[in-house]
C-alpha cells in the first residue's frame, strides 16, 4: 500500500517534466511591446516578409553581427534585428505555461485522488479493524494483568503456608526426636525398674529367710533355755 502511494507521488514530478518543451535548437523571443519585421535579408533594405508580435518564439538558425536568421513557428525563414530578440522566456508565456502545468497537475491530482479512493477506503477499514483489535487486546491485557496479580497474591499465600508448614514440620521432627529419646529413656528406666524389682524380690526373699531363721533361732533358743531351766528345777527338788 505504501509503495503504491510513493509510486503515485513519483508520477507527479514526472508529469511536470513531461510538460517542459523538448530540447532543440536555440530559441529566442520577440521583445515585449513590439511589432518586429521579418525581412528577406540581414538589413533594413531587404523586403519585409511579415511582422512578428511580442513574445513570438523563433528558432535561431544563424547569428550575425546585427541580425539573426530565424525560422518562425509556421516554417518561414527570414532575418530580424538582433537587439529585439531575447532568450529569456517572456513573462506571459511563463504564466501561460505555469497555468497549463497547474491545470495538468490538478487533473493528475484529481485522477490520483480518484484512483486512491478505494485505497483510502481500504485503509480506513483496516484502520478501524486495527483499532478494534487494539481495544480488544488492551482489554485482554488488563484482564491478564488482573489475573496475574490474583495469581501473585495466591502464590504469596501458598508461600506463607509452605513456610508455616516447614516450620511445623521442623517442630514435628523435633518432637519426634524428643519422643524417641523419651521412649529410649523410658525403655532404659523400665529395664532398670524391672531389674530393681527383681533385685527387690530377691532381697525380700533373703530378708524373709533371714527373719524366718532369726525367729526360728529365737524359738529354739527359748526352748533350750526353758528346758535348761526346767531341768535345773527338777534336780533341786531331788
Amino acid at each position: 500500500m505504501k509503495k503504491r502511494i510513493i509510486g503515485y507521488l513519483g508520477f507527479v514530478p514526472l508529469l511536470f517534466f513531461l510538460c517542459l518543451p523538448p530540447v532543440s535548437a536555440e530559441t529566442g523571443y520577440v521583445s515585449d511591446m513590439l511589432l518586429l519585421t521579418l525581412r528577406a535579408g540581414p538589413g533594413n533594405e531587404f523586403s519585409v516578409l511579415k511582422t512578428l508580435t511580442s513574445n513570438t518564439p523563433v528558432e535561431i538558425i544563424e547569428k550575425g553581427e546585427l541580425f539573426f536568421k530565424v525560422n518562425t513557428k509556421d516554417g518561414q525563414e527570414g532575418w530580424v534585428q538582433k537587439q529585439y530578440i531575447t532568450f529569456d522566456l517572456p513573462l506571459p508565456l511563463v504564466i501561460a505555461q505555469m497555468k497549463k502545468r497547474i491545470a495538468e497537475l490538478e487533473t493528475a491530482n484529481k485522477n490520483l485522488v480518484e484512483s486512491q479512493s478505494p485505497l483510502m477506503e481500504s485503509m480506513e477499514t483496516k484502520k478501524k479493524h486495527y483499532e478494534e483489535r487494539i481495544t480488544m487486546l488492551d482489554t485482554s491485557l488488563k484482564q491478564a494483568v488482573k489475573e496475574k496479580n490474583g495469581l501473585a497474591s495466591s502464590l504469596d499465600q501458598i508461600r506463607k503456608k509452605h513456610d508455616q508448614f516447614l516450620k511445623q514440620s521442623a517442630d514435628t521432627v523435633r518432637i519426634v526426636d524428643e519422643n524417641r529419646v523419651l521412649e529410649e529413656e523410658n525403655t532404659r528406666l523400665s529395664a532398670e525398674l524391672a531389674r530393681f524389682e527383681e533385685e527387690s524380690n530377691d532381697f525380700l526373699k533373703t530378708a524373709m529367710m533371714k527373719w524366718f531363721l532369726a525367729g526360728a533361732g529365737v524359738l529354739i533358743a527359748g526352748w533350750l533355755i526353758g528346758r535348761s531351766v526346767g531341768g535345773g528345777r527338777r534336780s533341786s527338788r531331788l
